[in-house]
């Protein structure tokens, strides 16, 4: 019962049955104007026939046997659906017939059945059909000179089977474009919705398949565009969760790793506290140093985690802010508070809108990275200018420098080049923070060689 539903819920049934709809909206409308245009033309036929005769007899003014007999030889009357009555009144006279052939019978007919009129003129039987009677006279003023009436009968028959034969050609013709439309139609919309059909079943294979999450791609059709351009931005779309599963499963990885380490330690010196210190107290001391130093390091882990989880679902509200003034504040409190020379360049009142907290808090990251891979002695450089549209915040060390293959790694989750991973302290957390910041103030960061050493840490940020 499900599948029955499925399948008639499809596009391609949809699809079908709007087309069987249009098609029999068409064919009604066409076959009731198709039918009265020919039985109103067919009608005005016989009606002027109907007429023509009756003008033609006024013009021979019938009023005897001979007359009407020399007449009816020189018409083309048919007389097997055209009956012609002519009645004879004259002043001392009785009245007198002539009929056409076949008239006596159609009137016997006519008077046994009950005559339903329709119009003023026409005429239904339920034996002899449809007719039209056209009735004219010709009045003597005379009182010798005999009255003639004519009385003129059409069957319609003719005209009634043309508009049978009109309705079972237009049927017959509407149910082999139903039958051979739909079939095709439904063919074509089963074509142009295979792809969506695949792309279905591919999508519950990826669902299925828990190991491979987002590892898969979807099969790309050529046409139809539309489905074409939704299977892109699918692909797109998993290729993306696929990163962001990958990136997650490295951080929790690395997380992990960078909290063992610590622990590992702690461990380790209270094991040997607890095993030597009543013999060796001297070992104390030392071993409450580094578990110190460690528990230090593991709480500026924990902080960056929390930095960067923040970070993640932060919404910065920005103000119109003075960066000229808050970035030399910035660099000078820094310069006093780690003893170290800061040169700055900056433009003068630099406006914009930024979220004065992030900003501070890339400054000081960037300036902290900066501390940390030059020499003690070196200068670090802030600079800040700005043009109609972006405002570029640079930060120059003379440091270590960043290897070109390592410029867009830097910036990744726990990443830390090997030549420096055990002869500088960090987590790498640091400019991981600060890129999550600044795309989330719509702006980029990249890293540029210093010359003639060292890095510069470029942000732009819309103003």
């Amino acid at each position: 019962m499900a599948m029955k539903k499925t399948i008639f819920n499809s596009s391609a049934a949809k699809i079908t049955k709007v087309y069987a709809l249009l098609l029999l909206g068409i064919t009604v409308i066409l076959s009731s104007v198709i039918i009265s245009v020919v039985g109103v033309k067919q009608f005005q036929v016989q009606r002027h026939e109907a007429l023509g005769i009756v003008r033609g007899l006024k013009r021979s003014f019938i009023a005897n046997r001979d007359d009407w007999y020399w007449w009816r030889m020189g018409s083309s009357m048919d007389t097997e659906t055209t009956f012609v009555r002519i009645s004879v009144a004259q002043q001392g006279k009785p009245q007198r017939y002539l009929y056409s052939p076949n008239t006596k019978a159609f009137l016997t007919a006519k008077q046994r059945q009950s005559v339903t009129h329709i119009t003023a003129n026409t005429r239904y039987a339920r034996k002899l059909g449809l007719f039209y009677h056209v009735q004219a006279s010709d009045l003597s003023t005379n009182k010798t000179d005999p009255s003639v009436r004519y009385d003129i009968w059409v069957k319609l028959g003719g005209l009634t089977a043309l508009l049978w034969l009109l309705i079972r050609l237009i049927l017959l013709i509407a149910l082999v474009f139903l039958l051979i439309g739909t079939w095709f139609i439904y063919l074509l919309a089963r074509k142009l919705n295979q792809p969506l059909v695949e792309l279905t079943g591919t999508t519950k294979a990826i669902n299925q398949d828990i190991s491979n999450n987002y590892q898969r791609q979807l099969p790309v059709p050529g046409s139809p565009q539309e489905v074409h351009d939704l299977t892109v931005a699918f692909n797109q779309l998993l290729q993306s969760l696929s990163d962001q599963e990958q990136a997650d499963r490295r951080f929790v990885s690395n997380a992990s790793h960078e909290l063992k380490t610590p622990i590992a330690t702690i461990r380790g010196y209270v094991s040997l506290v607890d095993r030597r210190g009543q013999a060796h107290p001297e070992v104390i001391p030392t071993a409450l140093k580094y578990i110190d130093q460690e528990s230090e390091r593991m709480q500026r882990l924990v902080e960056s985690l929390l930095k960067l989880s923040r970070a993640n679902r932060l919404e910065l509200k920005t103000t119109a802010v003075d960066l000229s003034t808050v970035v030399q504040a910035t660099a000078t409190h820094y310069s006093e508070s780690m003893a170290r020379p800061i040169t700055t360049r900056i433009q003068p009142q630099v406006i914009g809108q930024v979220h004065q907290d992030s900003l501070e808090q890339i400054l000081v990251s960037l300036l902290n990275n900066a501390q940390k891979y030059s020499p003690a002695e070196s200068p670090i450089t802030v600079s800040l200018t700005a043009d109609a549209q972006v405002i570029t915040l640079a930060v120059a060390d003379q440091g270590l420098g960043v290897p070109d293959n390592q410029k867009e790694l830097i910036f990744g989750r726990f990443y830390r080049a090997s030549s420096v991973r055990n002869s500088v302290a960090g987590n790498g957390l640091g400019l991981a923070i600060v890129q999550q910041l600044i795309t989330l103030s719509h702006g980029q960061i990249v890293v540029r060689d210093n010359q003639p050493r060292g890095s510069i840490f470029v942000v732009t940020l819309p103003r």
